[in-house]
């Protein structure tokens, strides 16, 4: 390929580029594709009005339906149940679940004193369409304290999505046909460089329509479950030598407690003034040393 050649592949390349920035505006091509349709239906419009007259008298065709649109829902909500028993309903909970085709995302438990479970929280994955079903077997798990629900229409997300990735993919087709018609290096660069950059953007737009359609399929439900509250055990205090070798035992280990947090508190600061005072006392105590004059020696009789 000459350099006309490469002229061509190179003017390619930019109407692709400028037919990939319309394309990620799906407006725009939609204005387009009404435009053209509306142009091609002027001829058919002065047809029929050159004809009217005679027509007139016939009745009119009816007019197609448009085809539906399935909505596109993501639903959560939780709820709060209170249970005699909280291990044997979370156990229900979960049977239940599963037979109604969803999963357990997540769970956690906490226990008493006594380390039965006392509290659950799960959250729940169901078929958006047994989700009415879920709340209504969950909510008979016992006493229902709290519920709340929510709904958010993402239809147009869905739409728009599917619209862009269509549009991508026949631009990256017809990159890939640019690329098979480069013959300098710098065209292949060029083309390589944008046919990488879509591929990016495509497996992005993907992405978006996965994470899309698994939160419109399955509808996310967080239960939590309580115990009752139980009345704490008043126990009678100890009396007599047992009571008393228990109190003293008390307060001996409070005692020594304390003390061990005071000597925590000032032992660091014990340590820092030593450091600073040994080195200063033994500085005073060399200068005494060589400030103190020897003794002069006794002179004998002349």
């Amino acid at each position: 390929m000459g350099r006309k050649g490469g002229m061509a592949v190179l003017a390619a390349v930019g109407l692709v580029l400028l037919a990939g920035c319309g394309a990620s505006n799906p407006e725009s091509s939609s204005a387009r594709d009404a435009s053209s349709v509306g142009a091609a239906a002027k001829p058919e419009g002065v047809a029929s009005d050159s004809g009217g007259k005679a027509a007139s008298g016939q009745p009119k065709a009816p007019v197609a339906d448009q085809p539906t649109v399935t909505r596109a829902i993501i639903r959560t909500g939780s709820l709060t149940v209170e249970a005699d028993d909280v291990n044997a309903k979370r156990q229900e909970a979960i049977t239940a679940i599963i037979g109604l085709k969803g999963q357990v995302a997540s769970e956690n438990t906490g226990d008493d004193a006594h380390g039965n479970i006392s509290s659950a929280n799960l959250v729940l994955k169901v078929p958006s369409t047994s989700y009415d079903a879920a709340i209504d077997v969950l909510s008979k798990l016992g006493k229902r304290l709290q519920i709340h629900q929510e709904s958010t229409d993402v239809t147009e997300q869905v739409v728009d999505v599917d619209s862009r990735i269509r549009t991508q993919r026949a631009s990256l087709d017809r990159m890939r046909a640019l690329l098979a018609k480069a013959n300098t290096i710098g065209e292949i660069v060029s083309v390589e460089s944008e046919l990488t950059r879509r591929e990016a953007d495509l497996e992005s737009l993907l992405a978006k329509q996965k994470n899309l359609a698994l939160q419109t399929e399955l509808a996310t439900l967080n239960l939590t479950l309580t115990s009752k509250d139980t009345p704490p055990v008043v126990t009678a205090p100890d009396r007599g030598f047992v009571g008393g070798l228990k109190g003293g035992w008390h307060a001996f280990t409070a005692t020594f407690s304390a003390l061990a947090t005071a000597l925590g508190a000032v032992l660091p600061f014990a340590v820092l003034i030593a450091l600073i005072a040994v080195p200063v006392w033994r500085y005073r105590r060399r200068l005494r040393r060589t400030a103190t004059p020897a003794a002069p020696a006794e002179s004998g009789p002349a």
